[in-house]
């Protein structure tokens, strides 16, 4: 028989299991553990200064003045906080937002009572960081934007001496106007004559919104607000200084969506941007090279006048986003409270980038035109579209954001041609027979459908008013055509003209005949548009119209509505 030897680890191994295999029927049972109490409120919030860092104390030492909190706590992307600030008229405001590592991305900006931006900085980076010397607002709003990540964020602010902005400036790395004391936008030499001249080029009737002079830095964008009225344009000029070079000036709508960016012509940048539908955007300008200034001239075209507009500006169109049903049901609804009749042709289609379609249509006939509407739905943008006889003659053109209206005069059959610039989408072609009819449009069918697309107004391209009249003119660069015309008591007389032939531009004109005063002005390749009205009395005027070169045949509409 074989023996063993218990050692320590057999020892060891029976006090486990003796341990494992529960208490000795005669232990106390454990007494039990009393109830938890109810968490204690702590008064107090959330340290703000720690999260500032060293900024405070290098801006005091170059010469800054005490630390002011403006606004502190927890964001999360793309949250926004921020309050007013005070400031004096003699001194600068260094402004600057930090946040905890877990946010990545963080911009300030400050802003005065109206929403103008006075300085930002949405530079890549967690320390941004803005410097606004005079003359600036009594108070400015100082805003922290959470652009990526999420955490404690907190906004400080420093006054500093004007004679001391240089150098905290640089020494905290701070955007604006660090280098010097502001101008207004009337200081840029010569501004007046650019803005004249630009308007001119552009053609149409323009009211002034602003002026602002901006502060840009090629480290950040500087942003300026840009409201659109329905159905209306408004159109940006920006003179930079001599400080900075190279500028991108872009136009974002109000979901943050690029809408438009300003073509690289020259150093001062321009463009138009048109909607039919209210669009409150911004404009966002940054220099490629330097840290400056820009004067930046906002000016607005109402309804009524984006059809006087040159034939084809630079002009962005800001595209609403709605199915094809959508936007072809509110057409034929618009249509017919207008008094038209129900299509007489309807097709449905898709366009596609770098491709072309084609619909054939039946014209109305002699004496009579068709009314073409291409309608796109989501997401097809920035349609073209022309209208050929069967012989290859150009009969219409048109293009828009959301579609396009053209007004196609003569008879027989022809084909509609369409293609998008833009984003590839379907669409819908709705034909018509147009309410508005003259022997005259028969004789010159390209000149009468530029008459009629020129002299409907509206994203739905409607006639309003009274018919007052229809012309045929011949007009020469060597001579002057004048026709008188009279606008009843408290009533608008809109002239439009559209032409055709071997010569080239149109300059148009209405005249007080008593007073001898220019009442409205415009120019265009092949169209152009007159407005006047009139007060309590019949007003007499005189239209004077030339090509710029060569012969145009012209057809001439009048229309009377009820002045506002």
């Amino acid at each position: 028989m074989r023996s063993f030897v218990r050692g320590p680890r057999f020892v060891a191994l029976a006090l486990l299991l003796a341990a494992c295999g529960g208490a000795p029927s005669g232990a106390l049972p454990t007494s039990p553990r009393a109830p938890l109490a109810a968490p204690r409120i702590v008064p107090g919030s959330l340290e703000a200064k720690p999260l500032l860092g060293e900024t405070p104390a290098r801006a005091s030492a170059l010469g800054a003045g005490p630390l002011t909190i403006v606004a502190s706590g927890p964001m999360n992307e793309g949250e926004r906080m921020g309050a007013f600030v005070e400031v004096p008229p003699d001194a600068c405001l260094l402004a600057y937002g930090r946040a905890s590592t877990s946010l990545e991305d963080i911009d300030v900006a400050a802003f005065s009572a109206e929403g103008t931006p006075v300085a930002v900085d949405e530079g890549p980076d967690p320390k941004p960081t803005v410097l606004i010397c005079p003359p600036h607002p009594d108070r400015v709003y100082v805003a922290l934007h959470a652009a990526s990540g999420n955490g404690l964020a907190a906004i400080g602010a420093q006054l500093v001496p004007r004679e001391r902005a240089v150098e905290v400036g640089r020494g905290v790395g701070a955007r604006g106007a660090a280098a010097g004391a502001t101008r207004s936008p009337e200081a840029w030499p010569g501004l007046d004559d650019q803005v004249r001249a630009h308007r001119l080029a552009i053609g149409g009737t323009w009211e002034e919104l602003r002026r602002v002079a901006v502060a840009i830095d090629q480290r950040a964008v500087s942003a300026v607000s840009l409201p659109i009225e329905e159905g209306g344009c408004t159109d940006v000029l920006v003179v930079p200084d001599e400080e900075v070079a190279f500028l991108d000036v872009d136009v974002l709508d109000g979901d943050g969506r690029l809408v438009a960016r300003a073509k690289e012509s020259s150093a001062v940048k321009s463009i138009t941007v048109c909607s039919p539908i209210a669009v409150s955007g911004s404009l966002h300008v940054r220099p490629h090279v330097g840290r400056g200034l820009a004067a930046v001239v906002l000016g607005r075209a109402k309804p009524d006048g984006v059809r006087a507009l040159a034939s084809r500006p630079e002009t962005a169109w800001v595209v609403p986003a709605l199915p094809l049903e959508a936007t072809r049901a509110a057409r034929n609804a618009a249509l017919a409270k207008a008094g038209y009749g129900a299509p007489v042709l309807q097709k449905d289609g898709q366009l596609q980038l770098s491709r072309r379609a084609t619909v054939p249509i039946d014209l109305a006939g002699p004496g009579a035109c068709t009314r073409v509407d291409v309608v796109a739905g989501a997401p097809l943008a920035m349609v073209d579209a022309a209208v050929w006889d069967d012989g290859g003659q150009l009969l219409a053109t048109g293009d828009g954001a959301d579609g396009a209206t053209l007004f196609v005069c003569g008879k027989g059959k022809a084909r509609v041609d369409l293609g998008t610039r833009g984003r590839p989408g379907p669409y819908a072609l709705l034909a018509r027979t147009e309410k508005w009819k003259d022997p005259a449009f028969a004789a010159h069918p390209l000149a009468a459908g530029r008459m009629l697309g020129r002299s409907a107004m509206g994203p739905t391209g409607l006639h309003e008013g009274a018919l007052a009249g229809v012309r045929h003119a011949v007009l020469d660069a060597s001579r002057q055509y004048v026709q008188a015309a009279s606008i009843p008591a408290s009533s608008c007389l809109r002239v439009a003209f559209g032409a055709e032939g071997e010569g080239t531009g149109l300059e148009v004109r209405l005249v007080d005949v008593v007073s001898g005063d220019e009442l409205d002005r415009a120019h265009g390749q092949n169209a152009a548009t007159l407005r006047a009205c009139s007060a309590g009395a019949i007003r007499s005027v005189r239209i004077e119209a030339r090509a710029t070169a060569g012969k145009l045949d012209a057809v001439i509409g009048e229309r009377t509505v009820p002045s506002k």
